[in-house]
């Protein structure tokens, strides 16, 4: 009935606990009890046995029972009188399995669908984040004015009792006094209480412990029950008033978050000389690195990819390494083979959705954006095609190491005419000096072959690395319509 990669426990009254991997099966609750009968067996199915419950792609890692007795746990139990210590016992060596059976496949095997569509799954999602009201420091979130009137205003016309059942089944005085003492704002906190016995009944119970449970609900004050109160009791007035402003708080929440987010990421700039490429951005996927935060991926995005305003959309500049030259040089390219490249690179799983790159690229698109392109420009909203010169310029020169090339200009480049040596090196050095300017003028050289004409272009060129082309021997790669070659010289 089980495979045999499961973890197995025997329970105290001898019932089985067997642990499985969910393999992103959405259920209908964490807490599904009684859901499947097979052969006169019951079987309950409890999801996350992790401390923190799924949210926004967490990363989930100390394992603690979550209303499920743990293995090798005992309890005493008394029994025809007699006190009795039992134990819940591992079977097999559960703690230690690295590849747990699926979840899918186990019901599959037994022919049992109880999985909830992936819409529903999303409403639930949704619904507890709308409530989800602790802060990241554990804190309980404070409520607004508005919000806080609001569940006032529908605590009416509620049966209040006096124990403290939960809140689904029944309303308390506890949970009532609870969420007043939560809400900050005094005038408004002063009306909810004032409420409780004018618009609503109290049993006899409630009405006696009314002291006592002001007092205790005093000792832990939290707003946000008062929202649960009205979701179960009073389900009209949730739906029409309460929910739409959790929702509304909620996006203005999710808003500022992103906003901050937005602030803390590292605004990096394509640098040609960092090593750093999709291939190490890949890699650091593969290794968990990322830790399920789109925000740092998009921080290493931004070292390689820029987009920029085209005709038909937006055009996509990428750092790509460049095997035969060695180097890191731009690529441009359309948005089908850019996402085609980072769908490659799966971040993590968000229920049956495979984060990727792409999510990363979207979310924070605006940060990637330029409003153009130039070979160089000062603008930083402009895309500059210029990074830099391969070599660095030296305080000190060796004229020992450049003696022999210079010789090569003046002997043969320039046949020994003084005037046309100075002229082309004054003509070179306005391209290193004047970045993006034009000389207007072309140098053509006629002559023997063999006697080191592109000895002197492919120093040129060396020097001026990634913005040239050596040695052009066709004149359709200059000024033909596949002239590559020539791109970004």
């Amino acid at each position: 009935m089980l495979p045999a990669n499961v973890g197995l426990v025997k329970t105290a009254h001898g019932g089985l606990h067997a642990y499985c991997n969910r393999d992103g099966y959405t259920l209908p609750s964490n807490r599904c009890v009684k859901c499947i009968v097979l052969d006169n067996i019951e079987i309950d199915i409890f999801g996350q046995m992790f401390k923190y419950k799924e949210h926004g792609g967490m990363e989930q890692k100390e394992l603690v029972q979550n209303r499920v007795v743990g293995p090798n746990s005992s309890f005493r139990e008394t029994k025809n009188n007699k006190r009795e210590t039992l134990k819940y016992e591992a079977v097999n060596d559960w703690a230690n399995m690295t590849h747990l059976a699926s979840l899918r496949e186990i019901l599959d095997s037994w022919n049992v669908d109880i999985e909830i569509p992936f819409k529903d799954y999303v409403d639930k999602v949704n619904m507890r984040e709308f409530g989800w009201q602790i802060t990241e420091e554990g804190t309980i979130d404070k409520m607004n004015d508005e919000i806080a009137q609001a569940c006032v205003n529908g605590l009416k016309n509620l049966e209040i009792h006096n124990y403290p059942q939960p809140i689904n089944m029944e309303v308390s005085l506890l949970s009532v006094f609870s969420g007043l003492y939560g809400i900050t704002n005094e005038q408004i906190r002063a009306e909810g209480m004032k409420n409780i016995r004018q618009f609503n009944k109290l049993t006899p119970n409630a009405e006696k412990n009314y002291g006592e449970a002001s007092f205790n609900g005093e000792r832990k004050p939290n707003p946000w029950i008062l929202t649960k109160i009205l979701r179960y009791h009073n389900k009209d007035y949730y739906e029409q008033t309460i929910k739409p402003l959790l929702k509304q708080n909620y996006e203005v929440k999710k808003q500022q978050k992103i906003s901050d987010t937005v602030q803390q990421i590292e605004k990096h700039e394509i640098d040609l000389k960092d090593q750093f490429t999709l291939i190490d951005v890949s890699s650091k996927a593969l290794n968990g690195k990322y830790e399920n935060k789109l925000e740092l991926v998009a921080q290493d995005l931004l070292r390689i990819i820029k987009v920029i305003p085209c005709q038909n959309g937006w055009c996509f500049i990428i750092k790509e390494y460049d095997c035969i030259a060695g180097k890191n040089t731009i690529k441009y390219k359309s948005r089908t083979a850019l996402y085609d490249q980072l769908r490659s690179i799966r971040l993590w799983q968000d229920g049956k959705k495979h984060i990727t790159a792409i999510d990363a690229l979207e979310q924070y698109h605006s940060l990637f954006e330029k409003i153009g392109m130039k070979f160089t420009s000062n603008n930083e909203g402009i895309f500059s095609v210029f990074q830099g010169f391969k070599y660095m310029q030296l305080d000190e020169v060796d004229q020992t190491k450049i003696d022999q090339f210079l010789g090569l200009v003046k002997d043969t480049i320039s046949a020994n005419d003084e005037r046309v040596y100075e002229y082309i090196l004054n003509w070179f050095a306005f391209i290193v000096q004047n970045i993006g300017k034009k000389t207007e003028t072309a140098i053509i050289l006629k002559g023997l072959q063999g006697i080191g004409k592109n000895v002197f272009t492919n120093v040129l060129c060396e020097l001026l690395a990634g913005y040239s082309s050596k040695n052009i021997t066709d004149i359709d790669d200059f000024v033909g319509k596949f002239n590559t070659a020539i791109e970004n010289k």
